[in-house]
């Protein structure tokens, strides 16, 4: 009789295995349940706790560099970066210089910023793209305005109330810059080193570790790596999200996957010496 039910588990249709795989995944992601964020990386705590240091008012680059190739593992790290900014009522402005993140960055804000009632031109500004991260990020180190006189709708930057006493690198407390591409490097060379100004990143997993240096050597302030910073941030913010949800769909699903081969070895192990 075991013999009989060893083999048939053993037989079991792959279809059922899907299915459960699938079920598993869903409901991960519909009911995060932070299962890795016991520990918080060095990293991804020293950029929480400079922003969380930061004084109401004070204004802060939001630089998301990133398109929907990179979006799965960045778009939770911007969301979540942004949602403390707001509860910390810090004035955001965002700028890109990635073509494919601006629509990204629309639907982004089209929800954050409501969660806490902020107000567009008041609590945040959105910059249109520019194509030239170098000539943007040199001439905001004289006059801002040089290169964002307009916001993305074509409005007088300058007039608006979020951006009273921001003229240069001088009145900016903080950049973040979440990216696909190498611009945390540019604005840790052009911001960072030659003017002072404090720079954070966040990164694809598989970029974290080209990034270490900075680290090192403080050029960096804090450092998100993939979807697990974007997991490990969501804790420390207390607001679980895509990241969170992310990270438990995989492990949960490694553990399945883990648990199958187990069970499928014990089976062919007692089958053998029945």
């Amino acid at each position: 009789m075991l013999k009989e039910k060893l083999n048939a588990l053993l037989r079991i249709d792959r279809r059922w295995i899907f299915l459960g795989l699938t079920v598993v995944l869903f409901g991960a992601i519909m009911r995060p349940l932070g299962l890795i964020n016991k520990e918080i990386s060095k990293d991804t705590r020293n950029a929480y706790d400079f922003m969380e240091k930061l004084p109401a008012g004070s204004f802060v680059i939001l630089s998301l560099d990133y398109d929907p190739s990179t979006a799965p593992e960045l778009n939770p790290q911007a969301v979540a970066v942004a949602r403390h900014a707001f509860r910390k009522n810090l004035r955001v402005g965002v700028v890109t210089y990635a073509a494919g993140a601006t629509g990204l960055i629309e639907q982004l804000f089209a929800v954050v910023p409501a969660e806490f009632k902020k107000e567009y031109g008041r609590d945040y500004i959105i910059f249109p793209y520019q194509p030239s991260a170098v000539a943007a990020l040199t001439q905001m180190a004289s006059d801002l305005y040089g290169i964002y006189d307009k916001d993305k709708d074509g409005k007088d930057a300058k007039s608006m109330p979020v951006m009273l006493g921001v003229k240069n690198y001088k009145n900016i407390s903080l950049v973040v810059c979440i990216a696909g591409t190498q611009m945390p490097t540019y604005w840790v060379q052009y911001a960072g080193d030659k003017y002072g100004v404090p720079v954070m990143a966040g990164v694809t997993a598989i970029s974290q570790p080209g990034y270490g240096p900075y680290l090192q050597k403080k050029q960096l302030k804090g450092l998100l790596g993939g979807m697990k910073g974007a997991a490990e941030y969501e804790h420390l913010i207390d607001t679980p999200g895509k990241g969170t949800s992310g990270i438990d769909a995989l492990s949960l699903a490694h553990v399945m996957v883990v648990g199958l081969i187990i069970v499928s070895n014990i089976a062919m192990v007692i089958l053998k010496y029945l």
